[in-house]
């Protein structure tokens, strides 16, 4: 029970008992007098009396006073907006001010009631809106969040542009655990909304809670432009700082974030489980000791050598590069008759410990510059809008980094990018389509007889996200943004390697604005593919092609 609703109480007692006492006092004196009041003073007692029940009514009904309601006419000026505003509309703009009396003192059924009165008396898009964000507001508060999802999404019927009723509902879906819908709501919300910090900073812990560290930042820097003592966002940028291993930035946010009231300890532990590689925005799972043993096991047995293509990198000699000028003399052509576009020049000199791969020669990735990147979703193993090229003499190919004066627009690298190449192992990936019968096998060796069936949806959620991670990368596993391509039919089971995965990448620049330093159609990402008994044999000339986008 608030404070507002107690105090009512106690008055109204204090009340009842005037009421009770006065009343005595006048039934003793009138029958004293034959049942005639003494003197005037009978009757002015009875006029108090009269007063006395008509506040305590007041109280016990939660009728306020015009004076009382043009409090919260002022408290919600902007929720209110025009609602009810034209002069025929007192009565009912005066029903959603008492319906706002009582949403303020946590009477939220009676303001329903009230609301949902009003409904029929709507007029205009203010009218509904107000309506409906108060209904909202009242089932949300009150913990029916299925209620007020469905009267937000009713409102923004009305009205598509109320930056409010999108980062309320963004935070209900958020809290009903659908990220993509509460990502979608926060987008929507900046954009109806561009000068609210509050939803600047909603769509920047959208993408913190994700895991997008490099989406955090532009999001987080307008929120601080708009409401610099935000400590929310300064707290995100500490965390995708720290995650993209941006220490110096990352401790200056940290200390913005508690000079104005986050919690270091807070913070840190977020920090921490960063450093050991465990999700801090995970829910935890509960879950068997079979199924923690699999995990291992999947990770071990499913492992191969992979190298790690790392940006940004300083041109320190290396020669291989993303994008940029074309490393041939005769760039390859299109089905059109048009030059390709170099997306990757690998020397494989400059590669090690990748099984199979040539130890030197220079590997050419060209893509047309068409609409769909040279793809062909029916023959992505034909090499008529892409092509990859092989030749052992390194020395033939321009080593100096230069860009593409050609290069379209839609491209999806637009400037050469010099990489560093470092040695690691990977695991199978949650989206490669042969993921679910290793999941199945570890399980079985860790003892559940039934793999797979054994386990919850929960724990196979919990496996599905620690084998899940992106990257660029020669060999090893292939992430995909939507679907394992050749899972879609048999005869494209053969291309079993991954020859090179590049996935979009941005990065804040000096200014801390994000800069797109690759983009496939929507933050998607390319895979090639060969056979492993031609990747010995050094013959590219059967590859399979792909890239996806959300």
């Amino acid at each position: 029970m608030d404070k507002n609703a107690k105090l009512r109480i106690i008055l109204a007692v204090v009340i009842g008992l005037l009421i009770v006492a006065l009343a005595a006092l006048l039934i003793s004196d009138a029958s004293k007098n034959d049942w005639r009041f003494s003197s005037s003073s009978g009757a002015k007692a009875l006029i108090v009396l009269a007063g006395l029940v008509i506040s305590l009514v007041r109280l016990i009904s939660g009728i306020s006073s015009p004076r009382t309601l043009r409090i919260y006419e002022k408290a919600y000026k902007d929720e209110i907006g025009n609602a009810f505003s034209r002069s025929d509309n007192k009565k009912h703009k005066t029903k959603l001010l008492r319906a706002l009396a009582l949403y303020n003192e946590n009477r939220y059924g009676d303001a329903v009631k009230l609301l949902e009165q009003l409904e029929d008396k709507c007029n205009t898009a203010d009218d509904f809106c107000a309506v409906f964000l108060f209904k909202a507001l009242c089932y949300s508060d009150s913990g029916a969040t299925d209620s007020a999802i469905k009267e937000y999404e009713t409102l923004l019927k009305y009205n598509s542009k109320h930056g409010t009723a999108w980062s309320n509902l963004g935070l209900l879906y958020k809290k009903a655990g659908k990220a993509s819908e509460a990502m979608r709501c926060y987008d929507n919300a900046v954009k109806a909304d561009p000068d609210s910090a509050y939803a600047w900073n909603n769509l920047a812990h959208a993408y913190l809670t994700a895991c997008q560290w490099q989406k955090v930042i532009e999001p987080a820097l307008r929120s601080l432009e708009l409401k610099s003592n935000m400590h929310q966002a300064d707290t995100a940028l500490t965390v995708a700082y720290y995650a993209l291993g941006k220490t110096e930035e990352s401790r200056k946010h940290f200390e913005h974030a508690v000079a104005n009231g986050g919690k270091a300890d807070a913070i840190m532990a977020v920090l921490d489980s960063i450093a050991k590689g465990v999700n801090p925005f995970a829910e935890p799972v509960d879950v068997s000791d079979e199924v923690k043993r699999a995990i291992g096991f999947i990770k071990r047995d499913t492992a191969v050598p992979m190298v790690e293509i790392r940006l940004p990198a300083p041109e320190d000699g290396n020669k291989t590069r993303l994008g940029g000028a074309p490393v041939d003399k005769v760039v390859p052509l299109d089905s059109e008759g048009n030059p390709m576009h170099l997306l990757a020049a690998i020397w494989c000199s400059e590669v090690r410990g990748v099984p199979d791969f040539p130890e030197r020669g220079v590997l050419r990735f060209y893509i047309s510059g068409n609409d769909y990147y040279g793809l062909d979703l029916d023959e992505p193993n034909v090499q008529n809008d892409f092509r990859v090229l092989y030749d052992e003499d390194e020395d033939k190919f321009d080593g100096s980094l230069r860009d593409d004066p050609n290069i379209p627009a839609h491209f999806p690298i637009m400037r050469a990018l010099p990489v560093r190449l470092s040695p690691a192992m990977g695991s199978i990936l949650s989206t490669d389509y042969r993921f679910e019968e290793a999941v199945d096998a570890a399980l079985k060796k860790a003892g559940l007889e039934n793999g797979v069936d054994d386990i919850s949806d929960e724990e196979f959620d919990l496996i599905h996200e620690e084998n899940s991670y992106g990257g660029h990368r020669i060999g090893g596993y292939p992430c995909f943004t939507q679907d394992d391509p050749r899972d879609f039919g048999s005869e494209l089971h053969k291309y079993d390697t991954l020859l090179l995965q590049i996935v979009s990448h941005s990065m804040p620049d000096e200014n801390g604005k994000e800069e797109d330093l690759i983009m496939f159609g929507d933050d998607g990402g390319c895979q090639f593919f060969i056979p492993r008994t031609k990747l010995r044999e050094r013959d590219f000339s059967d590859v399979m092609y792909n890239w996806d986008c959300y």
